[in-house]
């Protein structure tokens, strides 16, 4: 496989929606923000970011799919298939809190290859490409080697329009609440995976993501040393549990109490 090259296309691409939003970061109003479901916004930002990264990987890879969060599937249909979200972390963008990402993730069948992560905000870019190591801004990044949960930082999140009843959320959060020693919730799932790829936090629980907010931070987790765990449910949605090895197992296993007994 060509996973350098792949790489490097999910750079330009994720740089390229990137810029997009640098443009447009602080200008949006509620006149060019709409709401295409409860709690859940788009803008023109969104969509020509999407544009943009749509164009340019088929543009290297004709033959690829793209999928994109807010315009579909493009391409032709292929085990190859780009997640993009062109815009994680959109309610934190509205507000101009400076945590939201650029996604590109390439997925060969069901395993992540490649992908990249850019947070315009501070011009910082992450990438992987299975079996080539994981990367922030050229400098070689790892998980932190941690196994004690007293000292370990979480990260997580759960929808505002959740399917399940937000006390199952609540009741994970206080358990493992009482076990580390901190939980932050920045509000972007792809920028939460990078962090823990780079050993800024030690774990992460995030609930209800689709294939374009995970794919390029999972392959950036794993060549950092990371291990994850997807849950699927039949409403089509996935619950992530990552981390270091100490900490995921721990996180799985109360996810699974609370959730999957």
């Amino acid at each position: 496989m060509e996973i350098r090259r792949f790489v490097e296309v999910a750079k330009l691409a994720s740089l390229a929606g990137g810029q997009v939003l640098k443009e447009n970061f602080g200008k949006l109003t509620r006149k060019n923000v709409e709401e295409k479901g409860e709690k859940d916004f788009v803008s023109f930002v969104d969509r020509e970011s999407e544009r943009r990264i749509k164009e340019l990987i088929l543009k290297y890879f004709p033959e690829h799919e793209v999928v994109g969060e807010e315009g579909g599937k493009e391409g032709k249909e292929s085990p190859f298939k780009w997640f993009v979200d062109p815009l994680d972390g959109t309610k934190n963008y509205i507000n101009r809190f400076p945590i939201f990402a650029v996604s590109v993730g390439l997925v060969y069948e069901t395993e992540p290859i490649a992908g990249a992560v850019y947070l315009p905000y501070f011009d910082t870019l992450y990438w992987a490409g299975k079996g080539e190591g994981a990367y922030k801004n050229g400098e070689r990044i790892s998980v932190r080697e941690n196994e004690s949960l007293k000292h370990a930082g979480v990260v997580y999140g759960f929808p505002s329009r959740s399917r399940r009843d937000v006390s199952v959320y609540l009741g994970i959060f206080k358990e493992v609440f009482y076990e580390v020693g901190s939980m932050r919730r920045p509000g972007a799932a792809a920028v939460d995976i990078c962090m823990v790829a780079e050993g800024i936090f030690d774990g992460m629980i995030e609930f209800e993501m689709k294939r374009w907010d995970i794919s390029a931070g999972l392959v950036i987790l794993s060549e950092a040393g990371g291990r994850y765990t997807l849950l699927e449910n039949p409403e089509g949605v996935i619950d992530v549990i990552a981390g270091n090895p100490y900490v995921h197992e721990f996180l799985l296993g109360v996810v699974k109490r609370h959730i999957y007994q």
